[in-house]
């Protein structure tokens, strides 16, 4: 039996469509669980109107806790997980079935989320499909993230590892830092059968999100010495990030020291070379205009990581680690 775990919080403006995007491909043996987690929208009264389980939470504390409130709840064997800022695709929650089925050995899935975002804009565009580029190429392979907005897991394989560190109070890094003690036991294998539309945040939201999720990050790879194959936080996308922040300061030398344009120009062709892949292929989606701005929008994120990243290191270096999320 599947269970469909999905954890809220104000989140009417999506309910009607995840829940009607899921029963319009229901499995005979399904359930779905909403965990509200304290909202003061009417969540709570538009889940009733579907036929879900839903649970609300005594106190507001993260998405870690209710997705592992969910869990305990739930009566299925295997575990999927939905956000829910997204919209299912058809044939998602059958391949969910199918494969656990077929790979009986299995413990862990993820899927993708598709290159139309559900809000309109660059940002969300942009940021859809960076994703999608940077997942697409390890399909059906192995890999170093678990994306709860859409992912599914054995249920004793989750309760034996652990659950989600509830530590963690908002939608942080608590993904990937469950998804390092996956990989300790067993192994993520990325299906892109499992597809939904997502909800992706616009210039504001992805400024402080990239910040927070950055620190964060930082502190989780100091503690496991662990750094990913796949998605946004894979090397390739650091060395860019890298490459973005020193040929800018090169950029900014230049009036004070000659040789420092030449290192600009290095650096800048690194950067459009680690990131020629993911270019060409929103060149080819989007247009050359899309891509140029693309590039430009890279850039600046670019930069912003590292500020991020430095804050990362010092704030780790200086933090009182046994306080920290573990």
């Amino acid at each position: 039996m599947i269970s469909i775990v999905i954890p809220t919080y104000n989140a009417s403006g999506f309910m009607p469509g995840l829940l009607e995007s899921i029963f319009n491909q229901a499995l005979h043996n399904m359930e779905v669980i909403v965990v509200d987690d304290c909202s003061t929208d009417n969540t709570v009264e538009i889940a009733k109107q579907y036929p879900v389980r839903v649970i609300q939470m005594e106190t507001n504390g993260g998405p870690a806790r209710a997705r592992n409130r969910g869990v305990k709840e739930a009566a299925g064997d295997i575990i999927f997980f939905l956000d829910s800022d997204v919209l299912v695709l058809d044939g998602t929650i059958k391949e969910v079935e199918e494969y656990f089925q077929k790979n009986p050995d299995a413990q862990c899935i993820i899927g993708i989320c598709a290159t139309t975002p559900l809000n309109s804009g660059f940002v969300p565009t942009y940021m859809a499909m960076f994703e999608y580029i940077h997942l697409i190429g390890q399909q059906y392979s192995k890999v170093s993230v678990f994306a709860p907005r859409c992912g599914a897991i054995k249920k004793d394989f989750f309760l034996a590892i652990g659950g989600y560190n509830e530590q963690y109070k908002g939608a942080d890094v608590e993904d990937f830092e469950l998804a390092r003690r996956i990989n300790k036991k067993d192994c993520i294998i990325l299906n892109p059968k499992l597809l939904v539309r997502h909800q992706f945040a616009d210039f504001r939201q992805a400024l402080k999100i990239y910040f927070k999720r950055t620190v964060m990050w930082v502190h989780l790879f100091f503690r496991e010495k662990q750094l990913d194959n796949a998605g946004p936080t894979s090397p390739s996308n650091g060395i860019a990030a890298i490459c973005a922040f020193t040929s800018f300061l090169s950029l900014l030398l230049i009036p004070f020291l000659g040789i420092a344009q030449y290192l600009f120009v290095f650096l800048a062709v690194i950067y459009l070379v680690s990131n020629l892949k993911w270019w060409n292929f929103m060149r080819g989606e989007a247009g050359l205009l899309f891509s140029v701005r693309a590039l430009a929008l890279n850039y600046f994120l670019g930069i912003e990581i590292m500020l991020s990243a430095l804050y990362g290191v010092i704030s780790y270096t200086f933090s009182n680690r046994e306080l920290m999320p573990e």
